[in-house]
């Protein structure tokens, strides 16, 4: 399962720990670079800098509709946003990864339904850093260790 958690921004889930939070039902997110390919030459590739998508998700219309759109149509700046992704653990959700945008700013929407299903809003997002944190856990699910790596766009440095 995935979660969010937005500045300002509440949802309709309702699992412990994660009230208010809005329900993902899918995420994507990629990085690419333009790397040299020289036939002869493969000792001195060369790669340009990274280049991050936008993060997107899509998600059931909940009570967080107004807010997104409000911020979609207002370009409202400087919003964290959380992408919990969870497991079942032995008495409740854990969180083994997260994605975490800071001065985030909401560059699309749309929204989508037929007749017979309930909407579903798409939503694309800019942002100035990512955070991504990966919780290890061992065979009897207790954490091991936590890895954490971010990219400033602002500038353009990874850590």
């Amino acid at each position: 399962m995935i979660f969010l958690l937005a500045d300002g921004i509440d949802g309709n889930a309702t699992a412990k720990g994660y009230e208010k939070h809005i329900r993902v039902d899918a995420f994507q997110f990629g990085v690419s670079r333009m790397v040299t390919m020289e036939p002869g030459n493969l000792a001195n590739r060369e790669a340009s800098r990274p280049s991050l998508s936008e993060i997107s998700f899509t998600h059931k219309t909940d009570n967080s509709a107004t807010a997104l759109f409000k911020d979609a149509v207002t370009g409202a700046a400087g919003k964290t946003f959380m992408f919990k992704f969870v497991q079942t653990g032995s008495d409740s959700l854990v969180e083994y990864m997260n994605y975490t945008l800071t001065d985030c700013i909401i560059s699309g929407y749309s929204i989508s339904a037929d007749g017979d299903g309930d909407p579903m809003e798409s939503i694309q997002l800019s942002y100035a850093k990512i955070e991504v944190s990966y919780h290890d856990y061992d065979k009897t699910n207790k954490g091991a260790s936590k890895q954490v790596v971010f990219y400033d766009l602002t500038t353009g440095t990874p850590g």
